[in-house]
């Protein structure tokens, strides 16, 4: 990580957090900051912190989209989850919806077999596997 720090910013090493994760968060702060402003980089950081930490989805609009135009409807959740690439495989997502990990619009999903009849049905959801994986559906 030092090494990232030495190469891509003027911060001197030994003010670097001891924290390993901090340390990381204060280098994507400041290349983002280089590159779009101090502003759009602190907003990142707070709507990251807020979706990630908080489970608050109003601060979505920095989540990668998948189109559900391309899905033919009826769909199970579990197809979804699969096709969107959230999960590897249909298995794994059935694995994930059981666990609890999967949640749709901030709400966990716990049935395996839950369909969804329409895509209008999911337009500007967020679909959600885990911590750290997005995607919002629109159409």
């Amino acid at each position: 990580m030092g090494d990232y720090f030495e190469l891509l910013t003027d911060l001197p090493l030994e003010q670097l957090p001891q924290k390993p994760r901090d340390r990381q968060k204060l280098l994507a702060h400041h290349i983002v900051s280089q590159y779009h402003g101090e502003a759009i980089a602190s907003e990142s950081q707070q709507a990251l912190a807020a979706m990630v930490i908080q489970g608050e989805m109003s601060q979505t609009s920095v989540i990668p989209e998948y189109s559900l135009a391309v899905v033919n409807f009826p769909v199970k959740l579990f197809y979804l989850l699969s096709a969107t690439g959230l999960c590897p495989s249909s298995s794994e997502a059935r694995r994930q919806i059981h666990g609890g990990a999967v949640k749709l619009n901030g709400t966990k999903v716990t049935d395996i077999n839950q369909t969804f009849a329409r895509s209008e049905d999911l337009r500007g959801m967020v679909l959600q596997v885990g911590k750290k994986k997005f995607i919002r559906l629109i159409l």
